[in-house]
């Protein structure tokens, strides 16, 4: 399994954090760092742009977000989609609560298998 970073936040600052986390340098962990030069977050071909980079099918991703807008944008570009449910996070209706798949942790995780 790969894992790819897709953030707001630059390249640079990813690379940054990821290499200066309370855990340490982790960056050996990430495959790959995506940022708003591929696309918005909130705009589905990003989420497709990003899969053709990889050179893999969009339904052979997870996307973890906090933002249930990006988590329809991917969802439109046929990705799994996870929402991380955080302290501080914009609140979920019940609606969303019930569509999408909820995590608190990593541990929560789960791959559908690709069709």
């Amino acid at each position: 399994m790969k894992v790819y970073v897709y953030s707001s936040g630059s390249v640079e600052a990813q690379k940054l954090i990821f290499g200066h986390s309370t855990e340490g340098d982790i960056l050996e962990l990430i495959d790959g760092h995506f940022d708003t030069k591929i696309g918005y977050k909130v705009e589905s071909e990003s989420y497709r742009k990003i899969a053709d980079s990889i050179g893999c099918s969009t339904n052979n991703i997870l996307f973890l977000t906090d933002v249930t807008l990006e988590a329809s944008a991917a969802e439109e570009a046929d990705v799994h989609v996870a929402v991380v449910v955080r302290p501080g996070n914009a609140g979920l209706t019940d609606d969303e609560k019930t569509y999408y798949s909820l995590i608190t942790s990593f541990s929560e995780l789960y791959l559908p298998s690709s069709t």
